[in-house]
């Protein structure tokens, strides 16, 4: 399949031009026709040559991190970064796909709509590229599936379920509810961990600040007065001077243990100890747990109400779990269900999932309303989010302050025992 550069006249005269796929120039004058096209002019589009590292969006040509996107007008325009559509930009589009397609507008249609409206250039290459390919015979979860970027495989088998189900548009705005409530838990998380990271990283400036220049200055005024400095004194000048002179090292240790950490945790063992690990931290794990555990539910749930099977399901989410641990125990979930065991049974191992969630599957499955049960276990667990994002919040706020205080306190008071002696001193 080739791309062409068309120019066409609409009934009332008015002129358009754009880019579409088409395996010849025959069958893409032919398509333009039977939209009420009159073609002006056709003419294949070369195609990107072969040292050039690209991917498999139409019209866009990739390196790296900067992407080469042409505008179906003999221009191009280069952007920085991975072009992927953002949350809010896929929930505006999932919301709209849906509103035009229960408004009877075709599907082609309301692609084509969609994407020319599309400010991110690379996400509207992708949706040209999937309307091309819709038009040529594939579906549209077949389309989407090759472009994992903008389309992950959740996203693809809730599309998948709507086609045969032939409820498109109810499927897209359920996906539309989940995206919008796991970017939601998502900011949440990241908001529990910004404040600590930045009030560590004002609190060790402050700290290597003292230790640079303020206890220097100090240190030699005691040392010219030929006076014996108090054990606190010493010990915070010693350390001041070890920090000055080897503040190179220290940052170059600093960095090296954080390559080897973040190098570690990307190889398959690293990732799923760290992650491990990580669980089991106080109040951190707990948070972590809550959060895997909440979009293991509402994932579950979505899927299984849109008509996915449950070992697809499974599949998904233990692809979009978020911690290793978790990804391989609902793995291992999955190959048990597919030797005959009830799904509550194996997801009562291990510990990882709360025994109310447990309990709550059993009920589902004796019922026949497990993405019911699924749907309300996830609300419960949002609302936990919610509760132990601001209990992690209240609890590092006053040791962070408290840790802080008694170090800076501590480089004081080791700083004025001197002062406070030789006061004594010269009153004596």
């Amino acid at each position: 399949m080739a791309d062409f550069a068309y120019k066409a006249k609409s009934k009332d005269g008015k002129l358009s031009e754009g880019v579409i796929s088409g395996p010849s120039d025959s069958v893409v004058r032919s398509r333009l026709t039977r939209q009420g096209l009159k073609v002006v002019s056709i003419s294949k589009k070369k195609a990107a040559k072969a040292g050039s590292a690209g991917g498999s969006d139409d019209g866009v040509i990739a390196f790296g991190p900067i992407k080469i996107v042409e505008d179906g007008k003999g221009g191009s325009q280069i952007i920085i970064g991975s072009g992927a559509p953002s949350i809010r930009d896929l929930v505006i589009f999932t919301k709209q796909f849906a509103t035009m397609l229960s408004s009877g507008v075709p599907l082609i249609q309301t692609i084509n709509v969609l994407g020319s409206q599309q400010k991110n250039r690379v996400f509207a290459a992708v949706l040209r590229r999937v309307q091309g390919d819709v038009e040529n015979g594939k579906t549209l979860s077949e389309a989407m599936r090759s472009h994992k970027s903008s389309f992950d495989s959740l996203y693809v088998a809730m599309v998948r379920a709507g086609e045969t189900s032939g409820s498109l548009d109810q499927i897209l705005l359920r996906l539309t509810t989940y995206i919008e409530k796991a970017a939601k838990i998502k900011s949440q998380v990241k908001s529990a961990m910004v404040y600590p990271a930045i009030v560590v990283v004002a609190a060790t400036s402050v700290i290597s600040i003292l230790l640079a220049f303020v206890v220097p200055t100090f240190a030699k005024q005691f040392r010219d007065s030929g006076r014996d400095l108090p054990a606190l004194t010493q010990i915070v000048v010693d350390f001041s001077d070890f920090f000055r002179l080897n503040y190179t090292y220290l940052l170059g240790g600093a960095a090296f243990l954080f390559f080897a950490i973040n190098t570690y945790r990307k190889t398959e063992g690293g990732s799923s100890r760290f992650d491990h690990i990580v669980l089991y931290i106080p109040v951190l794990g707990d948070l972590i747990r809550k959060v895997a555990v909440g979009r293991f539910c509402s994932t579950l749930s979505t899927m299984l109400k849109a008509g996915v099977n449950l070992l697809e399901a499974l599949s998904i989410c233990a692809a979009s779990a978020g911690n290793k641990r978790i990804e391989e125990f609902i793995l291992y979930v999955r190959a048990e269900i597919e030797q005959g065991v009830k799904f509550s049974t194996p997801l009562a191992k291990d510990g990882l999932f709360p025994p109310m969630v447990v309990s709550m599957v059993e009920v589902g499955e004796a019922t026949g309303a497990l993405d019911d049960m699924l749907f309300k276990v996830a609300e419960f667990y949002e609302e936990e989010v919610d509760v132990a994002v601001k209990t992690l919040l209240s609890m590092i706020e006053p040791i962070m302050i408290v840790t802080i205080g008694s170090v800076v306190g501590f480089i004081v008071i080791a700083m004025y025992l001197p002062v406070f002696d030789m006061a004594g001193t010269v009153g004596g």
